[in-house]
């Protein structure tokens, strides 16, 4: 039996990389999905990726910091499958700054999409998974919840922000059967890392870059986005069924250094 048959899901930052992933593998396992994005091709695309595989979704083109949108995609999920049973909130940017360097529009941004973003899908998702008498919430977190890194100031700022926002969620809401986690990946094959780590660079080759990135990890490589999707996977699943507050590192070993 799949791990999510009958379950109903809403997933943000679904157009590429970790959340493309999770999107494909829930439907896989069953779900039922909303999916969010403000890159409406590729959230389309992978949208009809599920469909092709015989899953099933349906694409909400909007921004995780607009509230409107947000409120549409969760009543979207309950209109259109009856309930909503889980939700990943996976939606994130960054911009390759130090804080100095960062102006407040890019701050607002960066703010809005990584932690007002979860704020936001958890206040109009939470009261739908009470109803459906319990649900799991998966925010995307990072190894910049737990520690810092150059040029990188506002996206580790908010990481942090995300990791007490679940612990205070999971406080509130497990009388409500509602469980909160936070999976926290290190160095992953994204686009997003391609783009931090290009910057921080500098006249260093791109190719060395990745090598000496690649060797800070224990594990010595990157993360695949399946990879994270299937750690989600468990903290949506009934096989976390005694987890909650928790912080699920998905780094290669790099926090135990």
């Amino acid at each position: 039996m799949a791990k999510l048959d009958g379950r109903v899901g809403l997933l943000t930052g679904t157009a590429s990389g970790i959340g493309r992933a999770g999107a494909t593998l829930f439907a896989r396992e069953g779900a039922s999905l909303v999916t969010l994005d403000v890159n409406e091709r590729d959230g389309r695309g992978t949208v009809e990726e599920i469909e092709r595989s015989g899953g099933t979704a349906t694409f909400i083109h909007g921004d995780v910091s607009n509230p409107d949108d947000v409120r549409r995609a969760v009543e979207t999920a309950v209109e259109t499958y009856g309930k909503l049973d889980l939700v990943w909130s996976n939606a994130g940017i960054g911009v390759f700054k130090t804080v100095p360097e960062t102006d407040l529009e890019e701050w607002d941004r960066i703010i809005g999409a990584n932690l007002t973003g979860a704020f936001l899908v958890c206040k109009f998702a939470i009261p739908e998974l009470i109803r459906a008498r319990g649900g799991t919430v998966v925010l995307t977190g990072s190894v910049n919840s737990f520690v810092g890194d150059r040029q990188w100031a506002a996206y580790c700022a908010t990481k942090g922000g995300v990791l007490m926002l679940t612990r205070a969620m999971a406080l509130d809401h497990a009388p409500d059967g509602v469980r909160v986690n936070c999976v926290c990946p290190g160095s992953t094959d994204t686009a997003l890392q391609e783009g931090w780590l290009r910057a921080r660079s500098g006249a260093t080759p791109y190719e060395d870059a990745v090598a000496a990135d690649k060797a800070a990890h224990p594990l010595n490589r990157y993360a695949q986005p399946e990879e994270v999707a299937r750690a989600a996977l468990f903290l949506s699943c009934e096989d976390s069924s005694f987890t909650t507050g928790s912080a699920l590192m998905v780094d290669g070993g790099l926090t135990a250094l």
